[in-house]
């Protein structure tokens, strides 16, 4: 089987395309994996194809961070023409690679079309659950509480913003000959252990779990000897950044400190930096990334933005988070938690204090024997195989 897999979006979008690739790959299939530039170095020994999209979601995040109005700004003169850019370029490729299926990102709109054109079945990997309506939540990236009956009206929300790359889609329909844009299923990669199937779910929309695989990459000896001294809280904000990153990683610091822990800092994309005054602390490492799958079930409460990918990680290792949200999905991840008593309320950015960094510490610990609870239910899921259960399927339907 041939498979086209394309993401854009941050390292939580990447990682779980990544996995898929992988496991497809040793289970014989041909695979290409479209990404954008700064995906591109961790792909340098990868056995599957490669494929290059243009542009950097990285240089926005350097540029803009997750600033709202800074990003507007630069909608129209910048961002829509990198997006319009890459829409058509995954095009292009699904016209050449000629995919028997096509999974991809929703920023991906032109996807679906391309695919049918060339006789592939498309799946819409939906990494968070936001355009499958249903009247039992509202869209992750749109509202983050219970609306009741209001609930599927916010899925419009995130129809109307795709609407902004109409006439890309349109003109692509119109010159592939394709009637139907639609994709012929979607995934929704969240755990059945931390979410039910909405009852009123499209029928075409399958909970498959997460994509994910157990690194055999280790942690270093240093990361080792450093949790095995002391009590250790681990803080990563990922692919987010917003505001001081050395005064938002003090607070943190201080806060494990005054709680009598030691901590791990994790500077990602730039949303945490360790000041000069801690570079030689016994109780405060910096590192760029470490393992999730190797570190998390070794530290005693994680500190993070509240991606779908780190929520999950955090679970499937049985140590309680404390969540401190962004954007988009991260505060719908962040109750979600609450609601289930899987952890405390998350903590905003603007009450980011050492005070009350220590007070979640507190909190967090004592949903520790839920979160194990949780892990334990989570020890089957198997997204990347149940994904291929529905792929035959619609192959089937096909042939």
């Amino acid at each position: 089987m041939k498979i086209f897999l394309v993401t854009a979006g941050s390292q939580g979008d990447f990682e779980p395309f990544f996995a898929f690739a992988k496991k497809a790959h040793n289970l014989g299939h041909e695979v290409y994996l479209a990404v954008t530039q700064e995906f591109l170095p961790r792909l340098e020994n990868a056995e599957f194809k490669v494929v290059s999209l243009p542009g950097s979601i990285k240089y926005f995040v350097d540029k803009n961070g997750v600033s709202i109005i800074k990003n507007s700004i630069d909608f129209f003169p910048k961002v829509r023409p990198f997006v319009v850019k890459l829409l058509n370029t995954v095009v292009d490729q699904i016209l050449e690679i000629k995919p028997d299926v096509v999974l991809y990102h929703p920023t991906v709109l032109t996807a679906p079309i391309a695919a049918r054109s060339v006789g592939a079945i498309s799946g819409l990997v939906e990494i968070i659950p936001i355009l499958s309506p249903t009247k039992e939540f509202a869209s992750a990236g749109i509202w983050t509480s219970n609306l009741g009956f209001l609930n599927k009206l916010t899925y419009k929300g995130v129809v109307l913003a795709e609407k902004l790359f109409f006439l890309e889609t349109f003109k692509w329909a119109r010159a592939l000959k394709v009637k139907n844009t639609k994709h012929d299923f979607s995934l929704s990669l969240i755990s059945p252990a931390l979410l039910s199937r909405p009852k009123d779910w499209p029928q075409n929309t399958h909970l498959v779990g997460p994509w994910f695989e157990k690194e055999n990459v280790g942690i270093s000896d240093e990361i080792l000897e450093f949790v095995n001294r002391k009590p250790t809280v681990y803080a990563g904000f990922g692919s987010m950044k917003r505001g001081n990153p050395k005064k938002i990683a003090t607070e943190i610091i201080k806060g494990c400190k005054a709680s009598g822990m030691q901590i791990i800092i994790s500077s990602g994309w730039g949303g945490l930096e360790v000041a000069e005054e801690f570079k030689n602390d016994p109780d405060v490492l910096e590192v760029k990334s470490v393992n999730h799958f190797k570190l998390f079930p070794l530290v005693k409460v994680i500190f993070h933005h509240g991606g779908i990918g780190t929520t999950h990680a955090a679970l499937r290792a049985g140590t309680p988070s404390v969540i401190v949200p962004f954007i988009v999905d991260q505060p719908w991840w962040a109750h979600k938690l609450y609601s289930q008593k899987l952890g405390p309320k998350s903590l905003p950015h603007r009450r980011l204090t050492s005070k009350n960094v220590s007070k979640r510490i507190t909190e967090a610990l004592t949903y520790k024997q839920n979160v194990v609870d949780i892990s334990q239910r989570m020890l089957d899921n198997n997204g990347i195989d149940e994904t291929f259960k529905v792929i035959k399927v619609y192959l089937d339907k096909k042939n």
